[in-house]
């Protein structure tokens, strides 16, 4: 071997060497830099072992947890579920891709009322005799969107299952109350009787949506009220109204799940027959005899002696403390009673009327009404007829006395008692 060839294979290795020492010295100068700027969890290593200048003790590798978030690729079936009353929830929903579905916590979902009025926190009136609320709505693919701006667990939803069909709606994104604004009026239109409750998540709790109010929701309850004094709801308006919040729903990107219709058809057919069995107005007459008239002026005096007075519809009202109006005095004729005419009026007849189902303690109150209808006759120098006119004895008031009490005992036996917020609603 030349001396040439020597020198060069001499520069040679001088020369990687020094290329080696340059980038180790470069990558312990940049490992540094990173270490300052991220830490030592921030170190990245391809092999899994710790570098030469971290200790080994010090060194534990980053761990990836798997999150709670059940995935459901392409979810295209309509799955029916049971709820704890034991009847199906029918759900419809979008189609989700795991793909688009992150987050790590999903949500417990609204919780239904099964027959019993709730206590939930709601600008509206709360119902007196509410029992919490105890079937759930069936669980409904997640976006991430909605994982990750509500709570883990929502106030229990406003809905009354014992009057009420629900409908969930769900949105990724809070929409404003006036997205419902065209819908809600629709119904108002068609007489349709619904309420629709949001969750507002900055006071957690559900509110009555105004579609005036700048309030926005990511959860929506439409409760539709299942009979009142219209009649039962009919199966095919409870399917046109799941349709027109589906379609709603989807508008706003979200989704919409429903009660069995069907089933709830039945409800309101048995719900109808009760209200036609308790729905009672009992009607006292006080009638001239022969052809003689009744001063309205003396009509007036008893009446305010009786602690009634005449409101804008011509009737006379007796109250209770509460404002809540007990039974009421009205002209047995066409004309209706007016406080710059009572003292010109001449009648043959009054009527007072007391509503069966909507009065507190009822057997007392038609107590005091058949008492001031004799103080009345007397006073006027009448009789005291039923609606067919026929006389009415001490035993014959007695007798609607007793069949009251069996009225009420059915009321409260089907958690309908009179006078109550439920029977407020279905005899309004």
């Amino acid at each position: 071997m030349s001396a040439l060839q020597i020198s060069l294979i001499v520069v040679a290795v001088l020369a990687v060497g020094g290329l080696v020492l340059h980038n180790w010295w470069q990558e312990r100068k940049y490992r540094k830099q990173w270490m300052a700027t991220f830490g030592r969890n921030a170190v990245q290593v391809d092999n899994g072992s710790p570098p030469a200048d971290v200790d080994e003790e010090a060194w534990s590798e980053p761990v990836l947890r798997e999150s709670g978030l059940g995935l459901h690729a392409q979810d295209t079936q309509t799955p029916i579920v049971t709820g704890t009353t034991g009847e199906p929830y029918v759900e419809h929903h979008l189609q989700t891709n795991a793909a688009e579905v992150t987050g790590n916590a999903a949500r417990i979902e609204p919780v239904m009322g099964d027959h019993h009025e709730m206590t939930a926190d709601v600008e509206t009136e709360p119902l007196p005799d509410m029992e919490p609320p105890v079937a759930v709505m069936p669980e409904a693919p997640i976006h991430a969107e909605t994982v990750a701006t509500h709570p883990v667990e929502l106030p229990p939803a406003p809905l009354d299952a014992l009057l009420e069909f629900g409908i969930v709606m769900r949105v990724a994104e809070p929409v404003a109350g006036t997205a419902f604004s065209a819908l809600i009026e629709q119904q108002r239109a068609e007489g349709r009787n619904v309420r629709w409750m949001g969750y507002a998540e900055l006071q957690d709790k559900w509110v009555e949506i105004s579609p005036w109010r700048n309030q926005e929701f990511t959860d929506v309850l439409v409760a539709v009220q299942l009979a009142d004094r219209q009649g039962a709801v009919s199966e095919s308006a409870l399917r046109a109204i799941c349709e027109d919040v589906r379609v709603l729903a989807e508008r706003q990107h979200g989704m919409a799940s429903w009660e069995d219709v069907t089933a709830a058809g039945q409800r309101a057919a048995r719900l109808d027959r009760f209200c036609v069995e308790v729905d009672v107005l009992i009607g006292l007459n006080v009638v001239s005899p022969d052809a003689q008239a009744f001063s309205g002026a003396t009509i007036a005096e008893v009446a305010q002696e009786a602690g009634m007075a005449l409101d804008a519809t011509g009737v006379y009202q007796r109250r209770n403390e509460r404002g809540d109006v007990l039974y009421t005095l009205c002209n047995h004729e066409d004309a209706p009673f007016t406080a710059d005419q009572m003292g010109v009026l001449v009648t043959h007849g009054v009527t007072l009327l007391f509503e069966v189902p909507r009065i507190e303690n009822g057997v007392a109150v038609f107590a005091e009404m058949a008492k001031f209808s004799q103080q009345m006759a007397a006073r006027l120098g009448g009789r005291l007829v039923d609606d067919n006119i026929r006389p009415l004895s001490q035993a014959g008031l007695e007798k609607i006395q007793t069949q009251l009490v069996h009225i009420y005992q059915q009321m409260e036996a089907s958690q309908i008692p009179a006078g109550g917020r439920r029977a407020l609603r279905l005899f309004n």
